[in-house]
């Protein structure tokens, strides 16, 4: 918002500036041997020059910056993304750990359980043992013990059943622990590909905060350098402000004249002064259209011009230019063709109250209508 009013302010202080600077008609004056001369300020110009180019400058930063700005906004976006994926990482990574420890625990509790059934077998074959032993006695005392030996039958049968049963859950118990051996080297292979991924991505977010540091730098160093310009214009500003206020009191002179529409002026027995009625512009009223003089209000560096025709094929046409009494320049033409032209102009430095009038000599002719082919115009140069 800073720099789009500092761009409005530099558009119109430009745009006053060449108001100022257009005050009359004419730039290229020629004097009174025909040779061209500048009016105007040198300075003025530059000064418009450079505040062109600041503006210019000042645009394309502008646009540097929102630039930078989109892309820094864009960096953030993509490390927050990249920060989030990885708390996610490490939370699956925490579950992960958490499922291999219970999966751990699980089977030194399978393999508790195992040894204990194993030596219950072993604790089972020595009462077979002893048991077999006591079968050879019993023989002997069969006779005497049927009913101790059916118990014994009995009891071996629910010995047999239990061992089977035994048998069978051990062998679950083994194909359960292959499952989860297959389950375990699964588990590592993903928590090493997981373990990689992090490794990588924390590379990734070194990188990138690496290119958001230098983006910073950038970007501090596009405020310093928009900070010095904008010193800049602000001076050039002051000055500028200055100029305009040192125009504004300065006095503002131009008339611009046409002499006739009736066509045939002259000849004249007597140099006789021309009044030119056609007013284009008349600006601090300094010149009369009643006597055809222009009146210097202030001292100072005066441009005045003339052009005069003839469109006769006899006779001749001079103009002659007066300040005060003093003739400044005499021009004709001869009659060496239908229309004939006289243009010139001079620079003057006049006192306050100097009068500059245009004579037509005797014996001369002028032709005007409203194409305006007799002319007197001037303007104030600058004040003394």
């Amino acid at each position: 918002m800073k720099i789009d009013t500092v761009v409005l302010l530099l558009c119109l202080s430009v745009t006053r500036a060449q108001g100022d600077l257009t005050g009359g008609p004419e730039n290229d004056t020629k004097n009174s041997l025909g040779e061209p001369q500048t009016g105007g300020s040198v300075s003025d110009g530059a000064i418009l020059n450079e505040l062109r180019a600041l503006r210019d400058m000042v645009v394309a930063q502008k646009v540097e910056l929102t630039n930078m700005e989109a892309r820094m906004t864009a960096s953030q976006g993509q490390g927050e993304e990249l920060k989030r994926e990885v708390v996610d990482q490490r939370v699956q990574l925490s579950v992960t750990q958490t499922q291999l420890q219970f999966y751990k625990d699980q089977l030194l509790f399978y393999k508790y359980q195992l040894s204990i059934t194993q030596s219950h077998v072993e604790e089972m074959r020595r009462d077979n043992a002893a048991q077999a032993a006591d079968l050879v006695t019993l023989k002997a005392r069969l006779t005497a013990s049927e009913g101790e030996v059916k118990d014994l039958h009995t009891e071996n049968s629910a010995l047999e059943a239990r061992l089977s049963l035994s048998e069978r859950h051990v062998e679950e118990l083994k194909a359960e622990n292959a499952a989860q051996a297959a389950d375990l080297v699964t588990l590592k292979a993903r928590l090493t590909a997981s373990e990689g991924e992090v490794k990588d991505l924390h590379t990734e977010n070194s990188a990138l905060e690496t290119r958001l540091s230098l983006s910073e730098r950038h970007v501090e160093e596009l405020k310093a350098e928009n900070e010095a310009l904008e010193a800049r214009l602000s001076l050039i500003e002051r000055h500028v402000e200055e100029l305009k206020a040192e125009n504004e009191g300065r006095p503002k002179v131009a008339f611009s004249t046409g002499l006739t529409n009736s066509r045939t002026v002259g000849p004249f027995k007597t140099e006789t002064p021309l009044v030119y009625s056609k007013v284009f512009t008349n600006i601090g009223n300094a010149y009369s259209p009643v006597t055809g003089v222009f009146t210097a209000p202030v001292r100072g560096v005066y441009y005045i011009r003339f052009t005069a025709m003839d469109s006769r094929v006899s006779g001749s046409m001079g103009i002659v230019m007066y300040k005060n009494d003093l003739q400044i320049m005499f021009n004709y033409a001869n009659n060496d063709s239908n229309h004939r032209y006289v243009v010139n102009a001079v620079t003057l430095e006049l006192e306050q109250g100097d009068m500059i009038m245009m004579r037509l000599p005797s014996g001369r002719y002028l032709y005007d209508d409203s194409s305006n082919y007799n002319t007197f115009s001037g303007f104030l140069l600058f004040p003394m």
